[in-house]
């Protein structure tokens, strides 16, 4: 099984072949004194990345599959981000937000309290997960791609 279909399809391993994934603690140090300093996406092993070059592009990254080739698998009326986000089991992090999987590990899950108690994240912020019809389109995509 290749490294990113470990990750795409058991969401419980480290994969980031640019090496730049740390834990929560890492990344609040690397940037306790930027302006906006809680933009990341959150593995499902609970280490944290840069979102480069976008969340987005980041994510389709982690797939190891190319862009077309995914937004070909998802429901027109789909948002991108929600779709990837359960595909790959990442959270995507803004400091006002947060889109997560409908089923966030427990190592996300303390990741992202980390941030929180840290100031990464504004007091109130808004939590986000994708409905029923992106869970329903993801494991139909998976099921085919396991298929092939």
């Amino acid at each position: 099984m290749k490294k990113w279909e470990a990750f795409v399809t058991m969401g419980a391993e480290k994969t980031s072949e640019r090496g730049d994934d740390m834990t929560a603690l890492e990344f609040i140090h690397k940037h306790q004194n930027d302006e906006d300093n809680g933009e990341c996406l959150i593995l499902p092993d609970g280490s944290v990345e840069e979102p480069l070059p976008s969340h987005i592009g980041r994510l389709v990254e982690l797939t190891g599959m190319d862009a077309g080739a995914l937004h070909g698998r998802m429901e027109k009326n789909m948002e991108p981000l929600f779709w990837l986000v359960e595909y790959t089991g990442c959270m995507s992090v803004w400091q006002t937000r947060v889109v997560a999987p409908t089923v966030p590990t427990g190592q996300q899950q303390a990741a992202l309290e980390e941030l929180h108690d840290a100031a990464f994240l504004a007091p109130k912020y808004l939590m986000q997960t994708p409905g029923q019809e992106y869970v329903e389109s993801v494991h139909q995509a998976k099921e085919e791609l396991r298929d092939r």
